[in-house]
Formats: structure tokens, C-alpha cells, sequence
């Protein structure tokens, strides 16, 4: 099995397996995860061309929900609660469609069964500039992206990605060329017409983010009948570590009502 994963918790706990966002990973759960290993076998893993995951020249959500269940093979679990954020909720999304038997609980964070815009032109322009083989430190990355990038948390979670190598130069984690090559593909509807899942499925959205409007609550509510769609007001995208505390919270409340 190529694709990086952590483990966190008692691993006889009830399995969970955190999906992260486009250009993040298995990190991005970390903060969470330890908080939700009291109750789980927290798994987080970084999707392919991602993190410390195998780099391929294709980067598509059928790839993307075979890995998930070959890792799940590989790890021995029949079932699983996946919790998803933003393209790891559209892996969520299929995969629990497609395989309903192995899903006990599927959580779904600021991500719609839609089609999205191309709004990441900005973020590739800006990483595509950066000739790593010049930078002598991150803090030169960051210079170099404030001419794309004004908010600086945004830009440190980008330069998140890049890496010294064993010969000391830098590197990227992601496998930049093929996501980028990818992305029309990434921002297509997950899902077909006939696909629903019948299972507890949990969607929290960002009232500041433009990724989920109250327009698309009738068609998730069409593919995921027993759903529950909550909306934070004060959160934008990243629900899960602007709201950490209360994220974990809101998962707990959900498990046991």
C-alpha cells in the first residue's frame, strides 16, 4: 500500500479516516485527530500527489476512492466514518455512494455534489513562479507570493508544501504538474443522478465561504436522504481548525444523538 497514512488512538476504537482539501493534507487533521482519538482509531491520509503519498500521472476522484479502499483492505477494516473537507468530502461523497456496506458514518465539511468554477488559477500562478532552486528559505517563498497572494495565512498553508530535500535544495510535496493538469476534472460533480447514500451522513458548511450556498442543500439532501446540514456563520472554508474545539464537539454530538 503507497498512500502515506498517520495513525492516532486505540486501534480497537472504531475506525476513522480524515480526507483532506486540494494541496493540503494529512496534517491539515492533526489537531482534530488527537482530540478525536479519545473516541477513534483515527487514520489520516494524504491523498495521492499529495504530502508523503506516491506521485502519479493521473489524479482523478475514481483514483482517489480506489485508493481509499485499497487502504482500507490494507488496514483490515470492513467499515469506517469518513470525514472529508472539500475535495476529500467529494472522495467521501463516491465512496460512500458506491460502497454504502463499508461507511458506518459519513461526514462532509464545506464540500457540494456540484460543479465548481476554476477558482484556483491564482494559487497555481503563484506557485509556478517560484523558482525553488533560487529559494535559500521559506520566508522567500512567502515574499514571492504576496505579489499573487495578500493573505498570509493562505500563503503559508501553499508553502506548507515545500520541502528540503536529502540534497538539501527544495522541493514541492505535491506533484504540482499533474494536479494542476487535473483540476477541470477536480471540479466537476462528484456524483451521478442515481447515486445516494442512505446511511447518517453529517454536512457542515462555512457561512463565509463561497464553497456551499442554501441552493445546494436540495440536491445533497437528494443524494444523502437522512442527512444533517449545519452552517456556521463565522466560519469560512476551514471549518475543522478556524472551529477546532468546537468542531470535535459538533462531531461527538452527532456520534451520539
Amino acid at each position: 500500500m503507497n498512500l502515506n497514512y498517520t495513525e492516532m488512538g486505540d486501534p480497537k476504537a472504531p475506525a476513522l479516516i480524515t480526507m483532506h482539501g486540494l494541496l493540503g493534507s494529512s496534517r491539515n487533521w492533526k489537531g482534530v485527530g488527537r482530540l478525536l482519538a479519545e473516541h477513534f482509531r483515527v487514520i489520516g491520509l494524504d491523498a495521492r500527489n499529495h504530502g508523503r503519498s506516491f506521485h502519479t500521472a493521473t489524479h482523478t476522484f475514481d483514483d482517489m476512492v480506489q485508493d481509499l479502499e485499497e487502504l482500507m483492505d490494507h488496514l483490515g477494516l470492513n467499515t469506517a466514518t469518513l470525514m472529508g473537507h472539500s475535495m476529500g468530502g467529494k472522495v467521501g461523497m463516491i465512496f460512500a455512494c458506491r460502497y454504502p456496506e463499508r461507511v458506518d458514518r459519513l461526514f462532509v465539511v464545506d464540500s457540494a455534489p456540484k460543479d465548481y468554477p476554476a477558482f484556483h488559477d491564482v494559487e497555481f500562478a503563484a506557485m509556478n513562479a517560484l523558482d525553488l532552486s533560487k529559494l535559500k528559505s521559506r520566508n522567500d517563498a512567502d515574499a514571492l507570493m504576496t505579489e499573487y497572494i495578500d493573505d498570509w495565512a493562505f500563503r503559508q498553508f501553499l508553502i506548507s508544501n515545500i520541502v528540503r530535500g536529502e540534497d538539501g535544495a527544495f522541493k514541492w510535496t505535491i506533484n504540482l504538474p499533474v494536479i494542476e493538469a487535473h483540476l477541470k476534472v477536480l471540479a466537476l460533480n462528484a456524483l451521478d443522478l442515481a447515486d445516494t447514500f442512505d446511511g447518517g451522513t453529517h454536512f457542515l458548511v462555512g457561512g463565509l465561504s463561497h464553497f456551499v450556498d442554501p441552493g445546494d442543500f436540495n440536491d445533497i439532501r437528494f443524494h444523502f436522504p437522512k442527512v444533517t446540514i449545519d452552517v456556521w456563520d463565522d466560519s469560512g472554508h476551514n471549518l475543522h481548525f478556524e472551529h477546532r474545539d468546537r468542531f470535535v464537539e459538533w462531531v461527538l454530538n452527532k456520534v451520539e444523538g
